[in-house]
């Protein structure tokens, strides 16, 4: 590099300098008389001068400076804090000079600082960007515990509605076809040899409905608990679906007949599927015992089978009352209070339709119901096709 006077430099270039001095936002110069009063300063200076300029002056003070040693021009040089105590202060590396009855300050950010500064905010950003790490895990973590606290309010919920209804079947729903044993047993004791032929048969026939319809609310109430326990698992085996429409219309066919009410078979879908035969034929049964309870007599009830999308869909339609519509999206659910009585008084708990949904499901299906008020409904669920390779 060439050497040059930095006289020489001033001198060619002062007109320069003077414009530089005053306009160059980082440049802070100021002159005070000794007395404390400004005479000059750039705005870069002014700017971080609060009220009175002299007062000002923190680390050093004004007094301070006025009190070092003036055996030199130089009488300070570092870092002055400049501002007021009650805001925000800055900080800038200067000289201070005393010259006669003059004081300049004369300085501004140098390199080092801004390089200290630089790494200060680097460090602070990487602070920042780890506590907001932090609180994004901490948040996911948070969500995951309300989540598993709404899942498990959900289960105390469905338990609480489980505990319920099987209170409720104890409580009521059993105690009333026992009382109805109980009265016409009672009279057939006591009226033994006074009852015709024909009252002895209508008794024994009261009788032999209620025990029917206490027994298969006995084992679906027990195929219930077994769900509840996690006892009951699937054996699930290749099927036709036909053996099982047959083998539940062999069963219900009584009932139906009971009410001069005619089964209609239709199996259009053959296709073998893998299900837990006895879980399926409780579906059937359940679904063909309930369409029989809220169909009026000479009414007509449909089983029937398809295939589509790779599934066999089952469909058990009836002529009867109809659901309405509310009922329709939580018939399925322990919490529903559905439990109508049938055209002929039949009894009902509502819990069939609750095991049908857990015994499809755990076959790989769905099921689902449509209905219109007076003129029936149609129960529809599916089960897998299996499929050949």
């Amino acid at each position: 590099m060439l050497n040059f006077n930095i006289l020489d430099i001033l001198a060619e270039w002062s007109d320069e300098f003077n414009s530089s001095l005053i306009t160059n936002n980082p440049l802070c110069v100021a002159i005070f008389t000794i007395d404390k009063k400004l005479v000059f300063a750039t705005p870069a200076m002014s700017s971080l001068f609060k009220g009175d300029p002299t007062q000002s002056f923190i680390h050093p003070t004004f007094d301070k400076l006025l009190q070092s040693d003036n055996s030199i021009p130089l009488i300070f040089e570092g870092y002055l804090t400049l501002g007021d105590y009650s805001s925000i202060n800055a900080s800038i590396f200067v000289q201070v000079y005393l010259k006669g009855n003059k004081i300049l300050v004369i300085g501004g950010t140098n390199t080092v600082q801004l390089l200290e500064q630089n790494a200060t905010m680097h460090e602070l950003n990487r602070e920042i960007n780890n506590l907001q790490r932090q609180l994004i895990k901490r948040k996911y973590e948070l969500e995951n515990t309300l989540k598993k606290l709404s899942d498990t309010n959900e289960q105390l919920t469905h338990l609480n509605a489980t505990k319920d209804k099987f209170f409720s079947i104890i409580s009521h729903d059993l105690r009333i076809p026992f009382n109805t044993l109980l009265g016409f047993s009672e009279l057939l004791l006591k009226n033994a040899s006074k009852n015709t032929p024909e009252k002895v048969q209508k008794y024994a026939e009261s009788i032999n409905n209620t025990s029917k319809h206490t027994f298969a609310m006995l084992e679906n109430l027990l195929e219930w608990s077994k769900l509840q326990s996690g006892k009951l698992i699937p054996n699930k085996i290749k099927t036709n679906p036909s053996d099982l429409i047959f083998e539940v219309n062999s069963l219900c066919e009584p009932m139906a007949l009971s009410k001069n009410i005619n089964i209609h078979i239709l199996t259009t879908g053959n296709e073998s599927i893998l299900v837990d035969r006895e879980m399926i034929k409780t579906v059937l049964r359940n679904l063909v015992t309930n369409a029989i309870k809220f169909t009026y007599p000479q009414g007509i009830l449909t089983i029937e089978t398809q295939s589509i999308n790779g599934n066999i869909e089952f469909l058990v339609s009836d002529t009867g009352i109809g659901i309405e519509l509310d009922y329709l999206d939580k018939i399925f659910s322990i919490e529903s209070k559905l439990s109508n009585i049938g055209t002929a008084n039949e009894p009902s708990t509502g819990l069939g339709l609750i095991l049908c949904k857990e015994f499809v499901e755990l076959n790989g299906g769905k099921i689902w119901v449509e209905s219109t008020i007076c003129k029936g409904s149609v129960f529809k669920f599916t089960i897998p096709i299996i499929q050949t390779e």
